[in-house]
């Protein structure tokens, strides 16, 4: 058995480590064939099978307690946790299951391996059995976690079989035996069979209307982007070949790659942002979108990746006539703004004498600055940053004070799933510094 042959040589009898290759053939043998066999599977019926699954997976909670025995490293891992409920719900909702039914299966699976480690190292430590150096384990984020990856897409696979064969069976109790007769991992108690069977007893089989969005982007392998292209760094696109770039195009890039999907961008605009999600054309908006409670009324927002607020950008030798939004707001001043967005918004609300110039193409809104056309624009304090990069004669007239505090985030409909998701990628994209290195690419910070 995988963990007989790898940790109790390596953590107990303090063997040389086993080579990845040597590992690898574990894991292989262990994925392909059902526990015990040498040769061809037996066929087994479709529940069974699924518990068979699920009593891998728990297996090798010992794998995971010897490691983190080894290392002292907690059991409790709650970002861990999230991320692991996130992806294996984002794989199951690829089937026509109700997601709130199908979540206490996989949410219990992970209480249910904490208790197991938890059980391990005790016993472990009951016996007096000292930690290994570290050189005498399998490594768990590139050897021992692809293994439970592994297990559990098969399991996800295996679900609507095994709940179809399982309202077959005759009674609670006849179900409960094969439980019983499967889940033999030390440590599952028998309270821990039955709110397994439970768990699977409760998931609920969708209609196809009732799909989430996140399953529809599942099952129809396309992930479409809605992005303006007309606000650098996060989102522009190049005229001539029609490239888009930006922040949130890598970024867009990676949720797609993350989801197993093609990505597609859709175009939008400011005025017609929250129109066009509305009308479907687009799954999840990133284009530098402020979070606002207008906007939060019919759509949610992911959690937010960029923090920022408003502030005015101007020729570099007007910045003493503008610094203060009273100065701004002069019947001789000239404000430019682009439509449709938080920035016309502010420009509504605070504005009552200055002249206001709506401007169509926020391509070359600038230029209608350094051409003399207009005195001052309100805008994003990161894109007053990238300006004066690209144009050092715009300046903030107000360096380091803000009108406002305003969260960039992630417009998608109200989708729970897609939300959790979403938020669960971001949150890998932070803590692997993919979002700090996406920003660094075009702000050069």
């Amino acid at each position: 058995m995988f963990k007989r042959l790898l940790f109790k040589g390596l953590l107990f009898k303090g063997l040389k480590a086993t080579s990845t290759s040597t590992y690898l053939l574990l894991v292989a043998c262990l994925l392909t064939s059902p526990a015990g066999a040498v040769s061809e599977p037996v066929k087994t019926p479709q529940f069974e099978r699924l518990l068979s699954l699920v009593n891998q997976r728990l297996q090798l909670m010992e794998d995971v307690a010897a490691y983190k025995y080894a290392n002292q490293i907690a059991i409790e891992n709650r970002q861990r946790e999230t991320v692991v409920l996130a992806s294996a719900m984002a794989s199951a909702r690829q089937l026509p299951l109700d997601p709130a039914t199908l979540e206490p299966f996989f949410r219990l699976q992970i209480e249910m391996a904490k208790k197991i480690q938890k059980s391990w190292i005790a016993s472990w430590q009951a016996q007096g059995i000292a930690p290994v150096s570290q050189t005498l384990r399998a490594d768990l984020k590139t050897q021992i976690r692809p293994a439970l990856l592994a297990l559990g897409a098969q399991m996800v696979e295996q679900l609507p079989p095994a709940l179809l064969e399982l309202k077959t069976l005759d009674s609670f109790t006849q179900a409960l035996e094969k439980v019983e007769a499967t889940l033999t991992v030390p440590f599952v108690t028998p309270q821990m069979q039955r709110e397994l069977l439970q768990s699977l007893l409760q998931i609920r089989q969708l209609a196809p209307r009732e799909m989430n969005v996140l399953a529809k982007i599942l099952h129809s392998g396309v992930l479409r982007v809605g992005t303006t292209g007309d606000y650098p760094p996060f989102s522009f696109i190049d005229q001539p070949s029609g490239e888009y770039s930006g922040i949130d195009i890598d970024l867009a890039r990676h949720l797609a790659a993350s989801l197993g999907v093609e990505l597609q961008l859709v175009s939008t605009s400011w005025p017609h942002l929250m129109a066009d999600l509305a009308a479907n054309k687009y799954d999840v908006g990133m284009s530098g979108i402020s979070r606002t409670l207008l906007r939060q009324r019919t759509a949610f927002f992911s959690s937010g990746y960029s923090s920022g607020g408003k502030t005015p950008i101007a020729r570099c030798d007007a910045v003493s006539d503008l610094n203060s939004l009273a100065k701004i707001d002069q019947s001789s001043v000239r404000v430019i703004v682009n439509p449709g967005g938080t920035n016309e918004k502010f420009v509504r609300e605070h504005i009552r004498h200055a002249h206001i110039t709506v401007y169509p193409d926020n391509t070359r809104i600038f230029n209608q600055l350094i051409d003399g056309h207009a005195d001052v624009m309100i805008t994003d304090a990161i894109e007053v940053k990238l300006q004066h990069r690209l144009h050092p004669q715009l300046c903030a007239t107000m360096p380091g004070e803000l009108f406002t505090h305003v969260e960039k985030a992630y417009l998608m409909p109200q989708d729970i799933a897609l939300k959790q998701y979403v938020d669960a990628w971001l949150g890998e994209q932070k803590q692997s510094g993919e979002l700090s290195k996406a920003f660094s690419r075009y702000l050069d910070l």
